[in-house]
């Protein structure tokens, strides 16, 4: 043959790509469906294109001898298979079973009046007025689409005929013609036409039938396919979840009694290791959204060894089986994971969270599909099991739901005192996790998780890697800022730094006039700005700097300043020059506190930096757990901050005593 249309190209049987010659690769035709007689035309039209395609060498008219197909059907059916079908793929072999339509059909022939047979009318009618098929279109997207603006929601088949008659007027479609011809004005076939339009792809069709979430779509590509875990430490998966449960906190009024306020609904962030089932680390957030730090603070807690809580519920014991991996076995602590598993969340993506992923644990993190927590069962489960097994129990509960029968039953009223408190929470969270790790499991084969743990590493620990030395003093709630030194020797201004609001400085800073105009890098705990730590240019150490009045009183992290910072630029909150900023805004907290909910989270903040020892926490830092009491009482300030006038401490054994509230007694009474 000379030369043969293509598609849109002009080729001849030399120049077939190769792809089209890969025969195998053609979607094919199960033939023991097919009748004896369209077998085997079927078969007769597949030797003939085998030929056509692969032996170039065998001219057409040897073809038609072998086949009985004749010249032109033969470059037809060419053809044929190496359109596109429905499913994305070219139609190959389908194209070659007898009277098997490829295209759909086209009317030519308008529909008049008088006559009953209107078939592919309604598609003619598109095909000639495309504005009617773009309105259609839209109408169909509209309708599934959910509400965001003020349109219609969800509108009925009737509305959408009605308006679409009004778009054929504008058309300029008259009363002789369709669909205003018709006896029913062609609504079943806009019935149809806008059922099509939806079934085009699944997204569409679970959008029209009102889905919430639509999976992903399935992928046999398993380049993309998770491989199975072999060893402990290889993935973890890591997640949040906002405890079922409301609580209370205790906070000292300004006369020193115990005031229970009603904090809300907090966050458990919860790292778990996908070989063995067990729980490495957690952390609790007490805002309304939790954070990067927040992450991060879980990420420290699964990598430091773990300290058990004095627990104060009597009767509240740990289980002899139980505990954290890197407090039971020893070559767990400080152990490094591979992969890190987790959802597509802002606070996930953020710089802050991928450096100390990256750069300080040295693992690959991995957000999977949006919209997918099926992509990490393991941690979706324990949340299932700490929702029905201890939040749904207790004494005001959400539920699962709000219209949950259990929200209802667990309902306590207006009496906030029989609400679980933060401290409580804190002791039976960590004693059941504990617990969760020595029980049997049955993904397991009856072992519990940390049995599991042990024979894995009993085989082959050489895998496991460590945290860095220099990472293992609670590095990772640092960040690192660059700074310029500033003061005027002219004006008597001693070296200092600026940071959020603040200036620091130090004994060998400040008499360093050399020093003014230089860069430092400086590395700041998140949780506790009252000190930071400077190092040079060339990386040598100049030491630790302590910030001016009034930041260097009581510990506060990042977020409270900030919160402070703006209060005070807006005039809500005010302070005399050498007071003590956090207690200023303690006393604005606690007015707020009595009738929202938001005031309680803030105070429970600031006192979770002064509580005793948590259940995480580094050896080299102070503690970072969450408050087992919100106690309002001011921390002593450090030593090279000159300390505020207030009234002296008492000390017993070594220990602050907080003063007394004495009772005020009158010797006179005027009665007017």
């Amino acid at each position: 043959m000379s030369s043969e249309s293509f598609g849109a190209f002009a080729l001849d049987r030399g120049s077939i790509p190769a792809t089209l010659r890969n025969l195998q690769s053609w979607p094919g035709v199960d033939d023991s469906a097919l009748t004896e007689e369209q077998r085997e035309a079927f078969h007769k039209r597949t030797q003939a294109i085998e030929l056509f395609a692969c032996e170039l060498g065998v001219s057409l008219s040897q073809i038609t001898q072998r086949t009985g197909i004749d010249r032109k059907s033969i470059v037809r059916l060419f053809k044929r298979c190496a359109e596109r079908h429905a499913d994305g793929r070219i139609v190959g072999f389908r194209a070659l079973v007898p009277f098997n339509r490829l295209k759909k059909y086209s009317r030519t022939v308008p529909v008049p009046a008088s006559s009953s047979n209107s078939a592919g009318a309604f598609a003619q009618l598109l095909e000639r007025y495309p504005p009617l098929d773009s309105w259609l279109d839209r109408a169909a997207r509209n309708r599934r689409r959910t509400a965001k603006g003020q349109r219609e929601v969800r509108q009925d088949l009737r509305r959408i005929h009605k308006d679409f008659l009004a778009q054929c007027r504008e058309c300029g479609i008259t009363a002789a013609h369709y669909p205003f011809n018709r006896e029913r004005l062609a609504i079943r076939s806009l019935a149809a036409h806008l059922k099509r339009r939806v079934q085009q792809s699944f997204d569409a069709a679970a959008g029209d039938a009102g889905a919430r979430h639509v999976r992903r779509a399935w992928g046999a590509d398993l380049k993309h396919t998770k491989p199975p875990i072999h060893r402990p430490f290889e993935a973890v998966e890591f997640d949040g979840h906002k405890i079922d449960v409301r609580l209370t906190v205790k906070i000292l009024d300004p006369f020193g009694f115990d005031v229970l306020l009603e904090l809300g609904r907090i966050w458990i962030l919860l790292i778990l290791d996908v070989a063995t089932r067990a729980v490495l680390g957690y952390a609790l957030a007490l805002s309304k959204e939790y954070s990067s730090d927040d992450v991060i603070e879980a990420i420290q807690a699964a990598l430091m060894p773990h300290r058990a809580r004095q627990l104060k519920i009597p009767g509240l014991r740990y289980g002899a089986d139980g505990g954290m991996p890197s407090a039971v076995i020893a070559e767990t602590a400080y152990a490094c994971w591979d992969w890190f598993r987790c959802d597509n969340a802002k606070a996930h993506l953020a710089d802050h969270t991928l450096e100390r992923l990256t750069d300080v644990i040295g693992c690959w993190p991995d957000f999977g599909p949006p919209s997918e927590p099926n992509e990490r069962p393991l941690v979706e489960r324990f949340f299932a099991l700490l929702a029905s097994h201890f939040a749904h129990r207790l004494t005001g509960t959400t539920g699962s739901h709000a219209k949950d029968v259990k929200r209802v039953l667990g309902d306590p009223g207006g009496d906030t005192s029989l609400l679980i408190r933060l401290d409580e929470l804190e002791e039976l969270l960590d004693v059941l996790i504990c617990d969760y790790n020595g029980a049997a499991h049955d993904g397991l084969g009856g072992r519990t998780p940390l049995e599991a743990m042990r024979h894995f590493l009993s085989r082959d620990s050489s895998d496991l890697r460590t945290l860095a030395r220099v990472h293992r003093a609670g590095v990772l709630l640092r960040e690192s800022k660059s700074v310029t030194v500033r003061g005027n020797p002219k004006t008597g201004i001693r070296p200092y730094i600026n940071f959020v609001g603040a200036r620091y400085s130090s004994n060998v800073l400040s008499r360093n006039p050399a020093l003014i105009g230089k860069g430092l890098r400086i590395y700041v705990d998140i949780k506790d700005l009252r000190q930071l730590r400077a190092y040079f240019a060339n990386g040598e150490e100049l030491g630790v700097l302590t910030a001016n009045r009034p930041w260097c009183f009581t510990a506060h992290s990042l977020r409270t300043r900030r919160e402070i910072l703006r209060l005070q630029a807006r005039g809500k909150l005010r302070y005399r020059e050498g007071d003590d900023a956090v207690e200023a805004y303690i006393k604005y907290k606690r007015k707020e506190a009595l009738h929202r909910r938001g005031a309680v989270r803030n105070l429970a903040q600031v006192a979770a930096l002064r509580a005793p020892a948590g259940s995480v926490a580094a050896p080299a830092l102070p503690p970072r757990s969450g408050a087992a009491m919100v106690d309002l009482a001011v921390r002593d300030a450090p030593t090279s901050c000159p300390a505020p006038s207030r009234p002296s401490r008492r000390v017993h054994n070594g220990d602050p005593v907080e003063p007394q509230i004495k009772p005020l007694r009158s010797r006179k009474a005027i009665i007017f």
